[in-house]
């Protein structure tokens, strides 16, 4: 050390004093002790990072608190036995990490004075080295999956899912195609019911075409000539004769959507179709042969709507005959990762423009409950990669609904609590009206009750449903 004229003009107390506070500021661990290993002078980063109370400190030599096993090893112990310096890092059992050098210092004779020891605390960036690794780990296990995703592309694979249930839904799909038994797909809206109907319809191999109708998206005076056809003459309008949409399936599959709205004056016709394999054209007199696959799907507890007279005891059983249950997207998570990259593959070879998802942004989407499921999924991760202003889509690209969704929902009878929201008005009128319809859908057993309530058409009521994600 070189002194400058101001050490050399202050006394010896005052000296030490300046020194001490100098050596307390430092953020390492200072600690010197004598040569049997005694205090002599520590500050506080090096109490703060060994976890050493002061009392102890003070009482016992740097050899007995290991001894003790108060430390896990005293470096300044060994620089003492061995004479020379010694450096290691130490775990210390407070959950801190520091890298320690002990030095020791000797007088003429060689033999040593004190020890000391600089403990530099490692444990911030022993975690931010360990979250790296973990970060690095998962962007691996993403590209992994984005790989397989992209495979799957190639190959046309139609159904994406990684998770055990869909596994075995998708094998027994596979056994039920092999047959021509009417099939029952059962699950909340959004969950892929027509997307697994497609896929059963292709395993089967069937020459016909895949014919699919929302059984409530069409009012009930047109849905009859829509399923069955008419002649020319059978009604007002109707200058031509035109074949319906089971003709249309003839050798292949009609999957009948939303089947627990189908009218109940309809209900006997279908039956009799699955019976007979047979239908008349409206205004028609002659039967006509049709064989086809029907598969039928609802969201409805079709054994309720049978309880109260709304649907046909012995259609159910008829279309009950094989049925297959898709849970919703929040019961199988391990799907969600996969179906994000699936449908972000899809728009990058669409669009051109390659982006990413931050992992934030991929954590917040699998915590999420997805009460739209796949339907919802496939709409918000579009929404993100065409608001992203860069490569990678970000944590501010996400929609309040998923950022903070209890901020969305309040608990007023399942209603929007406005006053809990900070949204601007357009989006907290949209959430209102998917809210109150959502809740008058959940108290009335068909979509046609719910639009006699809402005062409203059936189909204005699919549209807004299918619009704002009700399940």
């Amino acid at each position: 050390m070189y002194k400058t004229p101001f050490f050399r003009n202050m006394g010896t107390e005052d000296l030490i004093n300046l020194l001490t506070s100098i050596f307390d500021t430092s953020h390492d661990g200072l600690y010197i002790c004598d040569n049997k290993g005694y205090t002599l002078l520590y500050n506080r980063a090096f109490l703060d990072i060994s976890g050493i109370s002061i009392d102890t400190m003070n009482q016992y030599s740097t050899i007995e608190l290991h001894q003790m096993g108060v430390v896990p090893i005293s470096c300044a112990g060994v620089a003492i036995k061995t004479k020379q310096p010694y450096s290691t890092i130490i775990d210390y059992y407070n959950g801190k990490k520091g890298i320690v050098t002990a030095t020791p210092f000797y007088d003429q004779y060689e033999e040593i004075l004190f020890v000391v020891s600089n403990v530099r605390d490692i444990t911030e960036i022993n975690n931010l080295q360990k979250e790296l690794e973990e970060t690095r780990q998962e962007n691996l296990a993403y590209q992994h999956e984005l790989q397989k995703i992209q495979g799957e592309l190639k190959n046309n694979q139609q159904f994406i899912y990684r998770s055990k249930s869909m596994h075995q839904i998708i094998s027994l799909a596979s056994r039920f195609a092999k047959n021509d038994s009417p099939i029952l797909l059962l699950g909340e809206s959004g969950v892929g019911k027509d997307v697994l109907a497609n896929y059963i319809h292709k395993k089967s191999n069937k020459n016909g075409e895949f014919v699919k109708i929302n059984c409530g998206a069409i009012p009930e005076h047109l849905l009859e000539s829509e399923l069955f056809g008419y002649e020319k003459g059978a009604f007002t309008g109707a200058n031509a004769k035109k074949e319906g949409l089971f003709e249309m399936a003839h050798e292949g599959t009609i999957f009948l959507d939303e089947i627990g709205d189908l009218p109940y004056s309809l209900q006997v016709k279908l039956l009799n179709v699955i019976q007979d394999s047979k239908i008349r054209r409206l205004g028609g007199t002659e039967t006509r042969d049709v064989h086809v696959r029907i598969i039928a799907a609802t969201n409805c507890n079709l054994e309720q709507l049978v309880e109260q007279k709304k649907f046909r005891l012995d259609l159910f059983y008829r279309l009950n005959v094989l049925s297959i249950t898709i849970p919703p997207l929040r019961e199988r998570r391990e799907d969600i990762s996969v179906l994000l990259f699936f449908y972000l593959e899809k728009l990058k070879k669409k669009y051109k423009e390659d982006k990413k998802i931050d992992t934030q942004v991929l954590d917040k989407l699998i915590e999420y409950e997805w009460p739209g499921n796949i339907r919802e999924l496939k709409n918000i991760i579009e929404r993100m990669y065409h608001m992203s202003e860069s490569e990678k889509i970000s944590i501010k690209e996400l929609p309040p609904s998923i950022l903070n969704p209890k901020s969305i929902q309040g608990q007023n009878n399942g209603l929007i609590s406005v006053s809990n929201t900070t949204l601007p008005l357009k989006e907290a009128v949209a959430e209102f009206e998917k809210e109150y319809i959502a809740n008058v859908l959940s108290k009335t057993p068909t979509m046609q009750d719910c639009a006699n309530i809402l005062g409203v058409n059936i189909s204005t009521l699919v549209r807004k449903k299918r619009n704002l994600l009700i399940k």
